[in-house]
């Protein structure tokens, strides 16, 4: 004989009377401000790329050279707003990666860092590409008081010799010195001598430098923008 199968619990009921008017007109309410919540949150806007005012900011593997193409060149914002900022046709810039078809470029006058003034975005249409020189050979100077020389003989490996003076925040100078063998690292050029680590990378016609901040003094470091002068 088949037992019998247990009821089912009862319905529990809505309260009554006015309880249940109340109670019915507060979940109208609570679905009524979500569904009105949902649809009033605007996007939040996608913040719009800058161009910082030190080029260092930039990470060195995606930097390239270009040359000015147009008459006239104008920096722009990001979103392509003209800026005072301009440079004529010739003029070599520092650039960042392209975001929109603009790069975040920064006028390099001749033997002189990258301009934080002149800088801005440029549309990739405006310039053309300077490719990577070949011709690494000799001495290499970023200001009076720091350069590097790259040396090879008979297609060995490269070999790196460096020099800075600069002036310490307790009113002493300090110096430092490089020398050793340099080995190519996915791109660019790693230099390891103990603590101090540098790397080189090829960027039109200059060399840009960046260290570990262990090669010399606290606060004081071989990178930087140079120009290949013999």
């Amino acid at each position: 004989m088949t037992a019998p199968r247990p009821a089912a619990p009862p319905a529990r009921p809505l309260p009554p009377g006015p309880r249940r008017r109340t109670w019915a007109a507060g979940l109208a309410a609570l679905l009524l401000s979500g569904a009105a919540h949902a649809a009033g949150t605007p996007a939040t806007a996608p913040t719009a790329p800058t161009c910082p005012a030190d080029w260092r900011d930039l990470d060195p593997l995606d930097l390239r050279a270009a040359q000015v193409s147009v008459p006239r060149l104008t920096f722009t914002d990001a979103r392509g707003t003209d800026q005072r900022a301009t440079a004529p046709r010739g003029a070599l810039l520092l650039q960042g990666p392209a975001t929109g078809g603009r790069r975040c470029s920064y006028f390099v006058p001749t033997s002189g860092m990258p301009d934080r003034v002149t800088r801005g975005f440029v549309l990739d249409t405006q310039v053309r590409a300077v490719p990577p020189t070949t011709d690494l050979t000799g001495t290499w100077v970023r200001d009076a008081n720091t350069g590097l020389t790259l040396t090879r003989t008979d297609g060995g490996p490269w070999t790196l010799t460096g020099s800075l003076t600069a002036a310490l925040p307790d009113g002493s100078v300090g110096s430092a010195n490089l020398n050793g063998p340099l080995r190519p690292d996915g791109g660019h050029w790693t230099y390891r001598d103990g603590r101090c680590e540098a790397q080189l990378h090829v960027v039109g016609q200059w060399v840009v430098a960046a260290d570990n901040g262990r090669c010399a003094a606290p606060d004081v470091t071989f990178g930087g923008l140079y120009h290949h002068v013999r």
